[in-house]
């Protein structure tokens, strides 16, 4: 039973419990740590389902959801039993029927919901959640995105609601040995602090340092291990709107 209980976490965040696993898992949350730490985890995403709204769900949304379940691990078959007693079957059924709303329930809620102001997939399995998910997923996220001299893409997406800001590139050219890319956050007076080291010339990272006043992000070639103030001319500058 407390094994079973573990697993309530999501479903008690997403209010998706009948009266009797509130109550039983209410129980148990005040004598587990581990399930506050979870329930607490889930307290950034929750409130944003009351912002959603209905709309159609694409074509590809069903094939998506399989191709989710193909790659997550199944519980192995049970081991074998007596046959059980009609009162140890009716036992077994209720366990069977909680876990197999809780899979339609974490189904659904990691197939996506969508949010004004665009389309957004909201995963809300903290298993694959990262903190650059949320805020690509925020409501309020803004994207900007601009082209390098060489051909390379440098896109940055900024939630001020969440004070964070994502910083993805693709194409950038190789720095040369010894060097890599630095991102920078541009103050309105034009100041450089850095925001961390990017990780390669295609790859995805989120800045350091305090994004909501920020105008811009900057990127250029430094020395491995960075530098504390930009050394050569930015191979980017992003104009945060």
């Amino acid at each position: 039973m407390s094994d079973d209980l573990h697993s309530l976490s999501g479903a008690y965040a997403l209010d998706a419990l009948d009266d009797d696993e509130r109550a039983d898992f209410e129980e148990h949350l005040a004598r587990c740590a581990t399930c506050r730490d979870e329930v607490d985890s889930f307290g950034a995403v929750t409130p944003l389902l009351a912002e959603t709204v209905a709309v159609t769900p694409p074509p590809s949304l069903r094939d998506d959801i399989l191709a989710r379940a193909a790659q997550t691990r199944q519980d192995p078959p049970p081991a074998a039993h007596p046959t059980p007693t009609h009162a140890e079957d009716e036992a077994e059924v209720l366990p069977l029927r909680r876990r197999a709303r809780r899979r339609w329930v974490a189904l659904a809620a990691a197939a996506g919901l969508v949010v004004g102001g665009g389309v957004t997939w909201q995963v809300v399995d903290r298993a694959t959640t990262s903190i650059s998910e949320e805020v690509v997923a925020a409501p309020d996220a803004r994207t900007q995105e601009v082209a390098t001299a060489d051909g390379g893409t440098v896109r940055v997406v900024r939630s001020e609601r969440m004070g964070k800001a994502v910083l993805r590139v693709e194409g950038l050219a190789d720095p040369g040995d010894g060097h890599a890319y630095q991102a920078w956050l541009q103050a309105p007076s034009g100041a450089m602090t850095s925001a961390g080291m990017v990780p390669g010339t295609d790859g995805e990272m989120v800045l350091e340092g305090d994004v909501t006043a920020a105008e811009g992000v900057g990127l250029s070639v430094e020395p491995t291990g960075g530098s504390r103030q930009p050394t050569t001319d930015p191979v980017a500058l992003v104009a945060l709107g």
